[in-house]
């Protein structure tokens, strides 16, 4: 198993529904579990908003979860591979991460939104 941290720099940080003006900086630290599953977290040219991405198995359904620290589940997003789904606004903290393509995990990490 390999670990991969990188950055990314977003607004992330949402007031009253509506976008911070100062960028958050998003760090994630990738377990990869497979190399046949490429999963990408990553910011739109927006640099507002945070996206999920899979190029995998074709017809296959790949779900993100993403948890606080305690546990508890902060969202989750299902997609096919080669496609795209928009996270919701994520808050500053440090968060936990697992990819499954149907009852198999495929990737986990650490999440942190600053």
């Amino acid at each position: 198993m390999m670990s991969v941290a990188f950055v990314i720099t977003a607004a992330l940080a949402y007031a009253g529904g509506l976008p911070s003006s100062d960028p958050s900086v998003v760090v994630i630290t990738k377990n990869l579990n497979s190399k046949k599953h490429k999963i990408r977290l990553f910011t739109a040219s927006d640099s507002r908003t945070l996206l999920f991405t899979v190029d995998g198995v074709s017809a296959k359904h790949y779900t993100l979860f993403v948890f606080d620290l305690d546990g508890k589940l902060v969202t989750q997003s299902a997609i096919l591979s080669h496609e795209t789904s928009i996270l919701p606004a994520i808050s500053a903290g440090a968060y936990l991460y697992e990819v499954f393509v149907e009852d198999q995990k495929v990737e986990s990490g650490q999440m942190i939104v600053k």
